[in-house]
């Protein structure tokens, strides 16, 4: 049996915030509003935490 990969977070957002992102969405190259989100935790982690960042992917190199 395959392990899933993917996994499901939901959040709540203000109005305002979610039409700013499908604002940039439609300005942008992102597919819709969940790949902007995905691509902001990714930055977020990358500028805040950029030593877990690197061990991720260095794990996932190993791991094939």
């Amino acid at each position: 049996m395959e392990k899933r990969r993917d996994a499901y977070i939901g959040v709540r957002v203000p109005k305002t915030l979610k039409e700013l992102i499908r604002k940039v969405v439609e300005r942008d190259t992102h597919l819709n509003e969940a790949d902007f989100v995905r691509d902001a935790i990714r930055e977020k982690i990358q500028r805040d935490a950029p030593e877990l960042y690197r061990q991720l992917f260095q794990e996932a190199e190993r791991n094939g």
